[in-house]
């Protein structure tokens, strides 16, 4: 409560303060990769020939127990995301399915019939094509031994690197159960902290909602790790517009039956970057 002067009187007010955790330790780790205010940031060249800023090993926790992590500082279109979970989830590698719901994301890096070759969703469902499915796997020990230490998706595959377009930038999941609750750890070798990411973490917290209603239990929170964490010099630009933008109050969200319901999402404008390939 505050209290303002209104004449001679005294009129309390209830301020509602809105709070974003998740966009706050986004933005937060936007600043440590310029500022270097724990690792040395190191200007380094790269495979796409654009260089970029990087630093080592950064990470946050987050709750998604009751809002999901998307920006409101600029906006994101939940469409893309929840396509590319869909498609990741069904083992699918032919960016068409993509394309005819008006997601382009993986368009400059498909052959000319849309084919990705072996990457992340062929890995979950069809680990080195030998028929392994990850996610059925992960599914089952969480149910029957939930104490287990190896609830674990792995999406690295060393033997099928050079039939991939791109290997897999997110490579490694492992999730905790604790009494009903179910927490997830992500692993992300590479990081485009600008366009990637955000995407990135909007597809684990699908991840996580979804393994959590097929073993009736509650996702809880998610712990990612990005181990280069890097923005390119094509995109300073855009990033410091959008650090300079106001971010507005956390979105809730229903899950049910594999079906993501945003409740309140109220996005800034839209902030565009280059993509480097």
């Amino acid at each position: 409560l505050v209290l303002l002067k209104y004449g001679k009187k005294l009129v309390s007010i209830k301020l509602i303060i809105m709070t974003n955790e998740y966009e706050k330790k986004y933005k937060d780790l936007l600043r440590d990769i310029f500022n270097g205010s724990t690792t040395p940031h190191v200007m380094r060249d790269d495979r796409t020939g654009v260089g970029c800023v990087s630093k080592f090993s950064l990470g946050m926790t987050i709750d998604i127990d009751k809002s999901f992590p998307i920006l409101t500082g600029k906006k994101m279109h939940p469409h893309i995301f929840e396509t590319e979970f869909k498609w990741f989830i069904s083992g699918h590698t032919n960016i068409k399915e993509l394309q005819e719901k008006g997601n382009t994301i993986w368009n400059e890096w498909a052959d000319k019939a849309g084919n990705l070759g072996p990457v992340y969703g062929h890995q979950l469902r069809n680990f080195n094509s030998d028929g392994h499915d990850q996610l059925k796997s992960v599914l089952n020990s969480i149910q029957n031994d939930p104490d287990s230490r190896r609830h674990i998706i792995s999406l690295w595959n060393p033997s099928q690197l050079k039939e991939m377009a791109l290997p897999p930038c997110y490579l490694y999941f492992q999730f905790f159960v604790e009494k009903d609750n179910l927490h997830m750890f992500a692993l992300q070798r590479s990081a485009d902290m600008f366009l990637g990411v955000p995407y990135d973490m909007a597809l684990f917290a699908q991840l996580l909602l979804y393994v959590a209603e097929k073993t009736n239990l509650k996702a809880k929170t998610i712990d990612v790790k990005f181990i280069d964490a890097h923005i390119y010099h094509n995109q300073h630009e855009a990033v410091f517009e959008y650090l300079k933008a106001p971010w507005y109050g956390q979105t809730e969200y229903t899950y049910k039956n594999e079906i993501l319901t945003l409740k309140n999402y109220k996005p800034g404008k839209v902030i565009t970057a280059p993509v480097a390939i």
